[in-house]
């Protein structure tokens, strides 16, 4: 009895924190709605880049191994139609029929997509740094805004979506109970609607959950809580007047990382970073044993004119504020076990974003109508709150 009386207050507060009379009311449950609102856009970005990876609308239709992947035939692919362009990179995604992806700068600035065949580095094709993808990524993370202003934004929304998980778990009465509860779709709209949001609710609550936790790093991160660089090389590359040899080829970079597959074993390669700056090591990145970590987690460092190994480091070797900021991305989009978890993911992210959706239509029924101000409901009367609340 005691828990339902804290609990009967509980709703009471929340009903006099934002449903105040007149003029305050309706203004306290616009606000609502916007935040609604917002919260479906990022659940509907979020979900948006869960269910694809960058442009890749070139691709193969068989499986390509990574023992198979002619990383040198692409370099001289890329360096043979695009001479002038200058390579950041190529990589290759976890699905493994999807093409390489080369990285490039163009002599006036511009970034641009380089796709190539994985089997036998066939140049396929170049497409823009922007995509629809990339749109949505970017609306998500910052919404357009520079990073230092956007990023922080939408970060800190993670502290409501904790709160709003938290109460409802409160409000919810016995909430064990209606993970089988259907919605009652012969009732009015106002039912069914709220049926469905506390349905969905329950079901993805851990999914909600993460996204908050992952959220709220994001947001550590921002306030200055970014992990340590990963370990330098060993040993430094001498000063040269050039980035790469001017006589580097594909069959240096194919012995480059057969090099890194001697110093990491198993090592299975993903990216391959060129060198920006004079001195600079080539970098060959990738899978290994270390689980929920980007493939940048585990890396070799190769010195471009003479091919020695100059250094590496392993996931599993990461201090541990390291591995929890490699673990946000993965555990964030769901890309740490191919396309079943991207599938599952994007299944509950669905679920996230149509609760922001119905609550959003439940708050748009609130401003239509009246409801009883806080003050009507008498002290331990929270059940008859909770009716209006949960519109049941």
């Amino acid at each position: 009895m005691a828990s339902d009386a804290g609990r009967d207050d509980f709703i009471i507060a929340i009903r006099s924190a934002f449903l105040k009379k007149g003029t305050r009311q309706k203004f306290s449950l616009f606000t609502l709605l916007i935040i609604s609102i917002f919260f479906s856009f990022l659940s509907a970005s979020i979900t948006s880049c869960i269910a694809s990876n960058e442009n890749r609308d070139i691709n193969r239709q068989e499986y390509v191994s990574p023992e198979q992947v002619a990383w040198g035939a692409a370099f001289d692919s890329v360096t043979e139609e695009y001479s002038g362009y200058e390579l950041v990179g190529i990589f290759r995604f976890h699905d493994s029929w999807f093409s390489l992806q080369g990285i490039a700068i163009t002599p006036w600035q511009e970034s641009v997509r380089l796709w190539l065949d994985p089997l036998d580095g066939e140049f396929l094709g170049a497409t823009s740094w922007y995509s629809v993808q990339r749109f949505f990524r970017s609306m998500h993370r910052n919404l357009m805004m520079p990073e230092r202003t956007g990023t922080p934004i939408v970060s800190f929304m993670a502290v409501p979506l904790t709160i709003s998980l938290i109460a409802g778990f409160i409000i919810y009465k016995k909430f064990w109970t209606g993970f089988f509860k259907l919605p009652r779709f012969d009732r009015k709209l106002r039912v069914w609607v709220g049926d469905f949001h506390r349905l969905a609710g329950l079901w993805a609550s851990w999914f909600i959950a993460l996204m908050a936790i992952t959220s709220l790093w994001y947001f550590v991160e921002e306030l200055g809580g970014n992990s340590p660089p990963f370990p330098p090389p060993a040993a430094r590359v001498e000063d040269r007047q050039y980035s790469l040899p001017e006589n580097f080829t594909g069959t240096d970079l194919d012995e480059a990382v057969v090099r890194a597959l001697e110093e990491l074993p198993g090592l299975q390669v993903r990216r391959i970073l060129f060198p920006s700056f004079y001195g600079d090591p080539l970098i060959i990145q990738g899978d290994l044993t270390a689980s929920l970590v980007r493939p940048r987690a585990n890396g070799v460092y190769i010195d471009p004119l003479n091919l020695e190994t100059l250094g590496s480091y392993r996931g599993e070797d990461l201090n541990f504020h390291t591995r929890i900021s490699e673990a946000a991305d993965p555990l964030h989009f769901g890309n740490f076990g191919g396309i079943t978890s991207k599938f599952i993911w994007f299944i509950f992210g669905l679920f996230m974003t149509s609760m922001a959706l119905t609550g959003a239509v439940i708050y748009t029924k609130r401003l239509s109508g009246k409801i009883k101000p806080a003050e009507e409901y008498p002290p331990g009367s929270g059940l008859a709150a909770a009716e209006d609340i949960q519109l049941s």
